[in-house]
């Protein structure tokens, strides 16, 4: 088991130094008080200018199956370098700080959580993440005990994309570093043109010889993960 860790290091130290080059999302997940959706959505879009602004990139999402229909507020950086820089830039902001007050005073909702997390591919960029209008799938899972599940669900999440994104659709996938738990937990985000996109995409997979075998390796696999949880968003806005 020593003998194991210690060749184990250098994957954990190299994973590590790429991610710090890895664009960042900053996910906060909103709850509309009834009959104020309308309301929130006005304010995402007023807070987004103000981190548009800045510089910082910006997703709204209307969350749908496997959700309460709420929406997500997400924040994008390019690297870990960027992130740091843009939240000081941030916190110092006369404008960003005048609407923190204004929204405290006459809250339309409430915030259920939130969470950061990492891509694991240091060459995607924040600014490309969705369009306005996609449809996305995301899988949370969390891997097998210890730094060799953690790589080989890495490796079967890379396994994956080159399939999925063979038979039409884009992937991204990250690794979460902060939030209220699972924090070895990994997100497998499945992005579409659109629902009718996304059907014909997994009416593909269901026929895929390929992706089949992946599957039963998976499910023989000594390093078995767990899927937390599954949902579908929409992409309302982006800047």
């Amino acid at each position: 088991m020593e003998m194991k860790l210690i060749k184990m290091m250098p994957l954990v130290f190299m994973l590590f130094a790429n991610l710090a080059n890895s664009e960042v999302l900053e996910i906060y997940s909103w709850k509309a008080s009834p009959g104020k959706a309308n309301d929130m959505i006005e304010r995402m879009q007023a807070a987004a200018k103000i981190h548009s602004d800045l510089g910082i990139g910006v997703t709204i999402s209307s969350l749908g199956l496997g959700t309460a229909l709420d929406f997500d507020y997400v924040l994008r950086y390019d690297d870990q370098e960027s992130w740091g820089r843009l939240k000081d830039e941030t916190a110092a902001s006369n404008e960003w700080n005048s609407f923190l007050q204004e929204v405290s005073d006459k809250p339309v909702g409430e915030l259920l959580g939130s969470f950061s997390m990492v891509n694991h591919d240091a060459r995607n960029m924040a600014d490309n993440f969705t369009k306005t209008g996609q449809v996305s799938r995301v899988f949370r899972w969390e891997p097998a005990p210890g730094a060799e599940g953690a790589a080989s669900l890495r490796q079967r999440f890379a396994t994956s994309k080159s399939i999925h994104e063979n038979l039409g659709a884009r992937i991204e996938t990250y690794q979460i570093n902060e939030g209220i738990d699972g924090l070895r937990d990994m997100l497998y985000i499945m992005i579409f043109d659109s629902h009718t996109h996304m059907s014909e995409v997994f009416a593909a997979i269901g026929q895929s010889s390929e992706w089949q075998m992946h599957q039963n390796a998976g499910a023989n696999s000594k390093y078995q993960t767990t899927l937390k949880r599954r949902l579908i968003f929409t992409t309302a806005a982006n800047y």
